[in-house]
């Protein structure tokens, strides 16, 4: 069935490419508005602002990468080469650059989340600032898993596990209660738990490192929490599946 998709995707583009192009648009902002009306539906009523400021958030870092990247691809223009093709492409370029490295917004997106919470005791020494998302299967359109619930806080270690303190959670995270550990980008981890908690909507969660304006510089605090949770030190395995009989290649926590 995947390859009949493909198939006719490339029949589509090849024949029409005009059309084609605007029919995988809508179909992708329909399928992203999609996953943002259903993170709103199942994220508690109280908590619905952290929702809203991560949209605001995210919404700015989008307009200020397109903003970068027309600035630079302008200058481009005006300065080196005035063609058009080629201006499309280095703004093209400029932006998936900017959207992807720089998180304009880490700072301001903390300090409003932080303030639904004013009366928080203060975070322990070492930890970070993260976000939460939970994550579950069979949610309606599409494959794999679609974001249901989402919380912020800090995460730090405490003896052998990984604790998240949030705003709405607390959840722990060990060797023994993990199931997989899998790498998703720089800043990013899931985590799946051997056993299923019923009173949770999630199956999954994900942690996103927003501790700084490049995403990519979290990349060592990733492998370190990934080897520590995994057991083992190959920072280069992009997944992982817990088995007891790598017990003995756990790392010492500190």
């Amino acid at each position: 069935m995947l390859e009949i998709g493909i198939t006719f995707l490339i029949l589509l583009f090849f024949i029409f490419p005009i059309p084609g192009l605007a029919v995988c648009l809508g179909a992708w902002t329909c399928y992203l508005i999609y996953g943002k009306l259903l993170l709103l539906n199942r994220q508690p009523s109280r908590w619905k602002k952290i929702v809203w400021i991560h949209f605001l958030t995210g919404t700015t870092d989008t307009v200020l990468s397109i903003v970068m990247a027309f600035i630079l691809a302008l200058t481009v223009y005006f300065l080196i080469f005035d063609g058009l093709r080629l201006f499309i492409f280095n703004f093209i370029f400029c932006f998936l650059i900017s959207f992807r490295w720089f998180d304009f917004t880490h700072i301001i997106y903390r300090r409003l989340v932080l303030k639904l919470q004013p009366l928080s005791l203060p975070p322990p020494k070492n930890s970070v600032f993260c976000m939460l998302i939970g994550q579950c299967s069979g949610t309606g359109i599409g494959i794999g898993m679609k974001t249901v619930s989402l919380d912020s806080g800090y995460t730090y270690w405490n003896g052998h596990e990984l604790v998240f303190d949030g705003l709405i959670s607390r959840k722990a995270f060990s060797r023994k209660s993990v199931l997989t550990v899998e790498k998703i980008s720089s800043e990013k981890i899931k985590i799946t738990p051997a056993r299923h908690n019923l009173n949770e909507k999630a199956e999954a969660w994900t942690i996103i490192i927003r501790q700084q304006f490049y995403p990519f510089k979290t990349r060592k605090l990733r492998d370190q929490w990934f080897q520590r949770l995994s057991g083992i030190q190959d920072s280069d395995t992009r997944g992982f599946q817990v088995d007891d009989d790598l017990e003995a290649a756990r790392i010492p926590s500190a």
